[in-house]
């Protein structure tokens, strides 16, 4: 954390409005969130602009899950401004509508037990690479030096002040006080990046968009290996075993409800 706060990269994300696209966990199109995502370098806490090519983030607004896109799927000229992200709608190529045809027109094959032959090995392999980016994704990535500054400025002073106030008095009411409040600021940092980091939950939607088609150790192997001829990390972060063991999990509550 200490070279972090002189240099770091930091994913920053810009709301620009709506659109539609195929939700993998929904299985169906929905309306998405639309936001721009790029690396931004920081030294010093200072901005020195963009570090690699920029990527859309959706949210789904059904189910929340989050997928990546490439930009040049919707064309932007000049982003818009962030307070008409509820309104704007960005044209999109026709590669987006024959992706959601194709993704219906599978799950409907689907659904009547009438894949054809690679059709199921296209779905997992599908929903592998929608989720793909954000397993690269570390969980502060997208807090700013700034932020980790002041953050740490407000544990050093809590600390100090509660052994300043323990040197005075020899109370160790201070001292176990100061300590409480360091925790609950870690607390409070580890629930943001619950709300705001997709890294912290994307095996639970990876496995919720692979359980309809319960896939075996081979076949998530086979999609993972040719994540990793593509050289993406997610090809050898994804962890088979927690995988299986998640979705597994999800088969189980299904069938209590």
């Amino acid at each position: 954390m200490p070279f972090s706060l002189i240099s770091a990269t930091v994913l920053r994300i810009r709301p620009i409005g709506v659109t539609s696209d195929y939700c993998p966990v929904c299985r169906q199109e929905r309306r998405f969130k639309l936001s721009q995502a790029e690396h931004r370098r920081y030294f010093l806490c200072m901005d020195r602009g963009r570090h690699g090519h920029p990527h859309h983030e959706l949210t789904c607004t059904t189910c929340g899950c989050r997928v990546e896109r490439p930009t040049e799927e919707r064309p932007i000229d000049i982003l818009p401004d962030p307070k008409s992200s509820d309104s704007y709608e960005p044209p999109t190529l026709p590669i987006v509508s024959k992706r959601i045809e194709d993704c219906s027109t599978m799950e409907a094959a689907r659904r009547d037990d009438k894949l054809k032959a690679g059709q199921r090995e296209e779905m997992i392999r599908h929903s592998l690479y929608c989720f793909a980016r954000l397993y690269d994704e570390e969980t502060f990535e997208r807090l700013t030096p700034l932020a980790r500054l002041l953050i740490l400025i407000a544990v050093l002073i809590i600390g100090a002040s509660g052994y300043y106030a323990w040197t005075q008095t020899g109370s160790p009411a201070a001292p176990i006080i100061a300590a409480i409040a360091i925790v609950l600021i870690f607390l409070s940092l580890m629930f943001w990046a619950f709300k705001h980091s997709p890294r912290k939950r994307v095996r639970t939607w990876l496995a919720m968009a692979l359980l309809p088609l319960d896939p075996s150790r081979e076949e998530i192997r086979k999609a993972r290996a040719e994540l990793q001829g593509s050289r993406l990390k997610a090809g050898f972060q994804i962890r088979t075993p927690k995988l299986l063991a998640k979705i597994k999990k999800l088969k189980a509550k299904h069938a209590k409800s």
